[in-house]
């Protein structure tokens, strides 16, 4: 379905409410999400993060791998995300941070919603708006959420950007073998060199540092070891 994100306002969604639970039925069971540099340190120690890129472009960007199939989400159970830990971009719901245009030319930073995002609603849900139409307290609790991925949004690209530039970035393909022996490859993803990064010169690495590029880095260096999780979680 094609989405339709238009700007949010208490007139036209005055009455819209959003499931906040996490399942298949919610638009849940995506492969992978986007992944934050302000958020590795803590999705590291759940998800393996990788790179994959851009449809249409030759861009990389970092995603928490959720499964290890298409539309298949590992981490979502009867009772919603199985994990304490959950990206950004799952949490974010049907919302996000958009552009408008102002008079005098410059863009302006504005809450935009999804309008065919099948957690929203009108009978069942958190509510948007206050009678009188405030934000509600789930609605300020959304809004932090995109401005941690606003704020993090150029950092993580230009992160992508000179780990690529820097060849420290290259084709990774997964031999599976689930607990049943089914075995088959995983590809499509891009991994952190490890030999690449163990070459750098203090000069390589400064330049990482500066840029608060270092702890990312690092942080997906062991994220790799989540993997097993994935194929535990797969086999049941």
């Amino acid at each position: 379905m094609k989405r339709e994100i238009v700007k949010l306002n208490n007139i036209d969604h005055a009455d819209l409410r959003v499931i906040t639970e996490y399942g298949k039925q919610w638009g849940d069971n995506q492969m992978t999400c986007l992944a934050y540099t302000i958020e590795m340190r803590q999705l590291q120690s759940t998800y393996p993060l990788l790179f994959q890129t851009v449809p249409d472009s030759d861009t990389l960007l970092p995603v928490a791998l959720l499964g290890l199939a298409q539309g298949e989400n590992l981490f979502l159970s009867e009772s919603g995300w199985a994990t304490d830990s959950i990206p950004l971009m799952m949490r974010k719901g049907p919302f996000f941070i958009a552009k408008e245009k102002q008079s005098n030319g410059e863009l302006n930073s504005v809450i935009a919603i999804d309008e065919t995002h099948p957690k929203l609603q009108k009978s069942e849900g958190e509510p948007l708006f206050l009678e009188l139409g405030g934000h509600s307290d789930y609605l300020e609790k959304t809004i932090g959420i995109l401005e941690q991925i606003e704020s993090s949004h150029e950092h993580t690209a230009q992160f992508a950007q000179m780990l690529s530039t820097m060849n420290l970035v290259s084709p990774i393909t997964f031999a599976i073998t689930l607990g049943n022996g089914n075995a088959f490859s995983l590809d499509g993803f891009h991994g952190i060199d490890e030999e690449a990064v163990a070459q750098l010169g203090a000069q390589a690495l400064g330049e990482l540092h500066r840029h608060g590029f270092l702890t990312p880095l690092y942080m997906m260096i062991a994220s790799q070891s989540q993997l097993s999780r994935l194929i535990a979680l797969k086999s049941g």
